[in-house]
């Protein structure tokens, strides 16, 4: 969709993140998995199957109709931690290498890194223990995945809830974790990071009794977290220009990110103006005494102000203009109650 704020127009797109297939541990096809996001009306779908790029090599990237497909694949060092999303290098790398050495070796191939549910903690051992990131010291990473809506799941999980979990995924769903954020923030004070959700879908099937559910299937996740990238142009008919276009948009982190289960937000705004000008989220803006920020949400929720990664304003609105005190980084979070809805990337004001 295109929006006017300001004196520009913009051009919003919404998708999924992080998508398993049957070339590695999803549970579903590429081709019927793309014809589900095709039927719930995702603008772009990234596919990141573990350690092969199967079907990019099948030339199974480009458009479906109105819907984007970009494959990548999803990295892992030898302990099977330090999981690592990437888009656009030019190969698989060496299972051997550390997480350091995939890290600069997709930065020397210009490849999008993304850091795979770093904060994944969870008692739950055996089949599915947690995968997190633990090597903080690495540098050239592009961003990561604030909220994964599969890592959530799991780690809510616990034998008395199990029942109702699976039948209802959607509505245990909360939002990225406090520890998480903070990390994000503290990295974004020295530069830019971005911040998204991802669905980390595989549809899994699990023993309920005698019944065999399965949880979280593809549709259910495309109707769940979504990632929302903002362009000043629309994207481009020619696919390679595209894929451009969205790594582009996710490396300078014009990207918000929100839960359907609480309502639609392509009608989200978040901007910082002043006398030099007006930027979006991922921009830059010299700070002056007449620097405002201006949010818009598609309805009334409970919105927070964060600023160099303190909070400092709460309130419950649809809209806000907020004049800005000093110089920083600022991002906004819109929340239903106690359930995450939309989260913003930051602006730098001044810094």
């Amino acid at each position: 969709m295109d929006k006017k704020i300001g004196d520009r127009n913009y051009y919003y797109y919404s998708g999924v993140v992080h998508i398993h297939t049957t070339a590695s541990d999803g549970t579903q096809g590429i081709e019927e998995i793309i014809s589900t996001g095709e039927e719930v009306g995702l603008d772009f779908m990234m596919f990141t199957d573990h350690m092969t790029l199967e079907h990019r090599e099948n030339s199974l990237e480009g458009w479906y109709g109105k819907t984007m497909v970009v494959i990548g694949y999803e990295h892992n060092d030898a302990a099977d931690k330090n999981h690592y999303l990437l888009f656009g290098a030019p190969r698989v790398y060496p299972s051997s290498l550390t997480a350091r050495e995939y890290v600069a070796a997709a930065a020397a191939d210009k490849a999008l890194g993304i850091l795979a549910h770093p904060d994944e903690n969870r008692n739950r051992m055996g089949k599915y223990p947690p995968y997190p990131w633990t090597e903080w010291k690495v540098d050239g990473f592009q961003g990561m995945e604030l909220w994964n809506q599969m890592s959530e799941w799991m780690e809510n999980l616990t034998p008395w809830n199990k029942v109702a979990m699976a039948f209802s995924p959607r509505k245990s769903m909360v939002g990225p974790t406090e520890r998480l954020l903070k990390i994000w923030d503290e990295v974004n004070l020295t530069r830019r990071c971005v911040g998204l959700a991802s669905v980390d879908a595989h549809a899994f099937p699990i023993k309920i009794g005698p019944l065999t559910v399965r949880i979280f299937p593809y549709k259910v996740h495309f109707k769940s977290l979504r990632t929302h990238v903002i362009l000043s142009e629309p994207l481009a008919d020619d696919f390679e220009k595209a894929k451009e276009q969205l790594f582009d948009a996710i490396r300078e982190s014009r990207v918000f990110f929100s839960n359907m289960r609480w309502g639609v937000a392509d009608d989200f705004e978040f901007c910082a103006e002043n006398h030099t000008g007006r930027v979006i989220a991922g921009g830059t803006l010299g700070f002056d005494d007449h620097t405002r920020l201006r949010v818009k949400l598609p309805e009334r929720a409970t919105l927070k102000i964060i600023a160099d990664g303190q909070k400092i304003l709460e309130t419950i609105t649809d809209e806000l203009e907020y004049t800005v005190a000093k110089k920083g980084i600022y991002r906004v979070e819109a929340w239903k109650k106690k359930r995450g809805w939309i989260f913003s990337n930051h602006i730098r004001i001044g810094v």
